[in-house]
C-alpha cells in the first residue's frame, strides 16, 4: 500500500508540472549576489569582475567559504585551518591577477574560467600546504606569497611578478587549464582525431612499471618521446583522455613562444603539430589568441631574467 502511495504522489507531481506550459525561473535566488563582489570591496576587484567575470577573493569569515566544493581536500582545510591573506599583500594579487588575465580575452573568460581566484595566507597544514589548488570548476585557490617569497617581505616587482615567476605561472595555467576542460562535453574539432586514440594512460602505465622494475632511465625517455610524438601528446599523462591531453596543451600555449613550441614539440611530431593547430583554432573561435599570450609571457619573462 505504501508503495502504491509513493508512485501516486509522483506521478501527481509530474502531473501537475506537466500543466505548467511555460516555466518560469524563480524571481529571486540570490546567485548573483553568491558569486560576486559585494559593493564594499576594493575598486580593483570590481574592476578584474567587470572585465573579465571574475571574482579575486582576499577574505573568508568562514572555513566553509573554501572548503564547499571537493570533499577531497576538505578534511585537510577543516583539521588544520586556513589563514586570511595578509591585507598588506592585496595590492600585489590584484597586481598579479590583472597581469594573468591581460594575456586571455574577456570572451573567453567569461565563457571558461573560474569563476573565483582566492587568495590565502595559508591553506591546510604548514607542513603540507597545497600552495594551488582547485575546487571544482568554479574556484582556484592559491597561497601568497609564492616560491621563495618570504612572507613577511613584499614583492620586488609586484607588477611584473606573473611574468618572473614562471613556475607559478605554469601551475597557476594548469589549475585554469583543468577548470576549462571540464567545462566542456567534448573535445575541441579535431582534437582527438589529430594523433592516436586516448587509452586511459593504458600505454603510459606500461612504460613505467617497466621502468620501476629496470630504472633504466634512458629506455624510459626514448618510450615516452616515441608514446607522445605519435599520440599527439605533451606529456604521457596526455594519453588518458582528452582532458588531460588539452589541459596539457593549453597549459603550454599560454605560457611559452611558438618558437619553443615548435622546436621541442612539433617538428618531431606531425600528431602534435595537427593537434596544435586545433588548440589554437579553439581559443581563436572564442575571441582568444592564446599563442600571442604565449609568446608575450615568454618575451616578458625571458627579458626580466637577464
Amino acid at each position: 500500500m505504501k508503495q502504491a502511495i509513493a508512485i501516486f504522489t509522483i506521478i501527481a507531481a509530474l502531473a501537475a508540472c506537466s500543466k505548467e506550459t511555460a516555466p518560469e525561473a524563480s524571481e529571486h535566488l540570490g546567485i548573483i549576489e553568491m558569486f560576486s563582489p559585494g559593493e564594499d570591496a576594493a575598486p580593483a576587484v570590481h574592476d578584474i569582475f567587470e572585465r573579465y567575470g571574475i571574482w579575486t577573493r582576499t577574505y573568508f569569515s568562514s572555513i566553509q567559504e573554501i572548503t564547499n566544493a571537493i570533499l577531497e581536500v576538505d578534511a585537510l582545510v577543516r583539521n588544520f585551518g586556513a589563514e586570511n591573506l595578509d591585507p598588506s599583500r592585496e595590492n600585489e594579487v590584484f597586481l598579479y591577477t590583472s597581469a594573468l588575465l591581460s594575456n586571455v580575452s574577456p570572451e573567453f573568460t567569461k565563457k571558461f574560467f573560474p569563476l573565483e581566484i582566492f587568495y590565502v595566507k595559508t591553506y591546510g597544514a604548514r607542513f603540507w600546504i597545497y600552495p594551488l589548488k582547485i575546487l571544482g570548476r568554479g574556484r582556484i585557490i592559491i597561497s601568497w606569497p609564492q616560491s621563495e617569497v618570504p612572507e613577511d617581505e613584499p614583492l620586488v616587482d609586484p607588477a611584473n611578478h606573473y611574468y618572473r615567476d614562471s613556475t607559478l605561472a605554469v601551475g597557476v595555467w594548469r589549475l585554469i587549464a583543468t577548470s576549462i576542460t571540464h567545462r566542456l562535453e567534448e573535445a575541441p574539432a579535431g582534437f582527438v582525431a589529430a594523433g592516436k586514440a586516448h587509452d586511459n594512460g593504458e600505454i603510459y602505465e606500461r612504460i613505467l612499471d617497466d621502468y620501476y622494475a629496470t630504472d633504466d632511465n634512458v629506455k624510459y625517455n626514448a618510450d615516452i618521446a616515441e608514446m607522445t610524438a605519435n599520440g599527439g601528446y605533451i606529456t604521457g599523462n596526455g594519453s588518458r583522455d582528452f582532458r588531460a591531453d588539452l589541459d596539457d596543451w593549453i597549459r603550454l600555449l599560454a605560457t611559452e613562444s611558438y618558437d619553443n613550441i615548435k622546436r621541442d614539440y612539433l617538428d618531431n611530431s606531425k600528431a602534435r603539430a595537427a593537434k596544435y593547430q586545433t588548440v589554437v583554432d579553439f581559443a581563436m573561435q572564442n575571441g582568444w589568441d592564446i599563442q600571442a599570450a604565449g609568446n608575450l609571457y615568454r618575451q616578458r619573462h625571458d627579458a626580466l631574467a637577464e
